[in-house]
Order: structure tokens, then C-alpha cells, then sequence
């Protein structure tokens, strides 16, 4: 048998450490504990371990701070983060930095010894993050719940089962917005997940991008008859074939068009384009809106979980992903997507795609 894996639990509640040992006394690991951000770090100085499981919200230093020092020094570890404190912006944050799972408190102990499991499993196996798989099969089952979610209350709204007033109309459009931020998320999770694991493979074949890939986004009832009475303006010419996965490059196109939708001003157009240039195919999506610094755009617009702070978006809910994976397919087709924006006035993202020999 080989050594046992070693797991450094920090959190500053005694109590919290003691059920921890408790938890995981028979479960065949060495466990060790610290009470607080410093006592740990000087302890992984003196010796690494396995698996580090740190709590957020710490007095002195923080489980993010920690995380963040922990991954400078030694980017493979793997921690895992908990707290009582969780919310969608910490799990963010510790995600978006490297952590491998988030576990919020209370949890019962068939959670934490699932959850240390499948971090040993990750060191046996010598790959990334299990955490990916976790978020693609959460996101599968939370679908087709939202989904009928979401229809129903369209439907309410559609006015079906009678006249509403504009207090309830009011209340629906808040349901029907938080949906469709669900099934973002949920659509990336999954998208990204595949992708991690290069399980997203690139089908070969021929693509007409107006009828294949645009035109099907725009027949969208979510994007055509959006809350914000934004109007779609088509401006499609005549494109050469390509090769590559329609359903992949759909992707890309409902990701453009739903940030233009989102970000975009009420009332105003969103300019869809296709045209044939230099041996490319070239789709571009422009809104007009709180536009995007360039600043952001060469520094964090297409990372991973990267959510950008602006003047006129406070409130608008993303998961931080939908960039990043419409960047990956595009590359993975041969292609690259660029942007042009002014702040205040609008965004342009233009996707360029190699078309087939003539």
C-alpha cells in the first residue's frame, strides 16, 4: 500500500476542526489542522500536503487570501474551500483562483468525505479538476426543471390564463430574467466542463453559417421577443462553406447575441452581420450599450469566470464564461474573435472563420 494522503483542514472554529477529525478518523487519511490563514501557510512551508480544505471567512487571513498564496507558490495543489458565508460571488471567486470544489457549511458528512474522495481520486489519476465533472452532471439535472420553469411563466405572461395587471407583469419579468440567467449558467457549465476534458470534439463538416448557424439563433423567441424590446437587425450576404460543427458554432452565435441582449440598451438594435472577406467567413454582433474598455478587453474579457464591473450593467447577472468558451470554439475552428467598443456607446464582437477552398 502506498503512503496515506494528507489533508490540511484550516478553519478558526474549533468545534469545526474536531468533527472534521471526527468525520474522516477511519477513513484512511493523515489529517492535520490550523487554526487560522498564517498557521497554515507555515505549515505547508515546512511540509506540502495532499489536499488543502480551508474555510473563507477567517479573522486575520482569509481562505481566499490563503488560496491565492497557495496557488503562486504551488499551482497543481489542490484546495478545496468551504464556508457558512456561501454565496455565487465567493464560489466565483474561489473557482475563478483554482480551487477544486466549494462545499458550503453545514454539510453533512457524506458530503465532505464524497468531496475529499474525489480530490484523492484526482491525485491517483494525475488530472484536472474533478469539479468540472460535478458541474456538468448538477447542471444536466437542473435543465429541464428551469426550462419548464421558464415556459410557464412565459406563458402566464403571454396572458393565457387571463389579464395581467402591471404589478404582476412586473413580478413575471423578474422570474423570466432569473431563468434565463439559470440556463446560462447551466448551458456553460456544461459547454465548459466538455471542454476541459478535450471531450469537445470538432465535427467535420460542411456549414452554410447563415442558414445553418445564424438564422436558427435569431428564430429564438427568447432573443426575438426579449424583455428588452431590443430589435434584431439581420445583415446576412452570401458565405462560402466552411467546415466544422454547426451545433458547436451556434454556441458562439446565441452566447453574442444573449451578452448583446443583456448588456445592450432598451429599445435599441442589435446588428447582426455575415459577409465573405479575405478567405473568411465573418460574423459579426454589435449593441449598443455600456460598450467595453480596452482595458478589459485585452486583460480579462475571455478568461474563465471573469465578470466585468461597468457603468450602466450594475445588476445584470453572467456566469463569467460565455466568452471564454465562445473563444475556445472559435480557435478550435481555425478561427479568432476580436472586439471593437466605446465605452458608453457600444460593442462590436466580430468572429472570423476560415472558409473552404473555392
Amino acid at each position: 500500500m502506498g503512503d496515506p494522503t494528507t489533508i490540511l483542514i484550516v478553519d478558526d472554529e474549533e468545534i469545526v476542526l474536531r468533527s472534521c477529525r471526527r468525520v474522516l478518523k477511519d477513513s484512511g487519511y493523515e489529517i492535520e489542522t490550523a487554526a487560522s490563514g498564517e498557521e497554515a501557510e507555515e505549515k505547508l512551508r515546512e511540509r506540502r500536503r495532499d489536499i488543502v480544505v480551508t474555510d473563507l471567512k477567517m479573522p486575520g487571513m482569509g481562505g481566499i487570501e490563503l488560496l491565492k498564496r497557495i496557488k503562486e507558490r504551488t499551482p497543481e495543489q489542490v484546495v478545496i474551500v468551504f464556508t457558512g458565508y456561501a454565496n455565487v460571488a465567493t464560489a466565483r471567486e474561489s473557482l475563478k483562483l483554482g480551487a477544486f470544489d466549494y462545499v458550503p457549511k453545514p454539510f453533512t458528512p457524506d458530503e465532505l468525505r464524497d468531496v475529499l474522495a474525489n480530490a484523492a481520486k484526482s491525485l491517483c489519476e494525475k488530472g484536472p479538476a474533478k469539479m468540472l465533472d460535478l458541474m456538468a452532471i448538477v447542471a444536466h439535472e437542473f435543465k429541464s426543471p428551469v426550462a419548464t420553469v421558464h415556459t410557464t411563466v412565459e406563458t402566464l405572461y403571454g396572458g393565457y390564463f387571463g389579464e395581467l395587471n402591471e404589478q404582476q407583469r412586473h413580478g413575471l419579468e423578474t422570474i423570466m430574467r432569473n431563468c434565463q440567467y439559470l440556463e446560462d449558467i447551466l448551458r456553460s457549465s456544461i459547454d465548459l466542463a466538455k471542454m476541459e476534458w478535450n471531450d469537445l470534439e470538432i465535427r467535420k463538416e460542411k456549414v452554410r453559417l447563415v442558414p445553418d448557424v445564424i438564422q436558427p439563433v435569431l428564430d429564438t423567441p427568447e432573443y426575438r421577443t426579449n424583455l428588452k424590446k431590443m430589435r434584431l437587425v439581420p445583415k446576412l450576404g452570401d458565405v462560402r462553406e466552411l467546415t466544422g460543427d454547426p451545433n458547436l458554432l451556434r454556441i458562439v452565435v446565441g452566447n453574442l447575441v444573449n451578452n448583446a441582449v443583456k448588456y445592450g440598451r432598451p429599445s435599441t438594435d442589435i446588428e447582426i452581420e455575415a459577409r465573405e472577406e479575405a478567405e473568411h467567413a465573418v460574423l459579426s454582433v454589435r449593441n449598443e450599450g455600456a460598450g467595453i474598455s480596452r482595458e478589459d478587453i485585452e486583460g480579462r474579457l475571455f478568461k474563465r469566470f471573469e465578470r466585468l464591473k461597468q457603468k450602466g450593467t450594475e445588476g445584470v447577472k453572467g456566469s463569467g464564461l460565455g466568452l471564454y468558451i465562445c473563444r475556445q470554439i472559435v480557435e478550435r475552428h481555425g478561427g479568432r474573435i476580436e472586439v471593437d467598443s466605446e465605452v458608453g456607446r457600444y460593442a462590436r464582437f466580430v468572429v472570423r472563420l476560415p472558409v473552404d477552398p473555392a
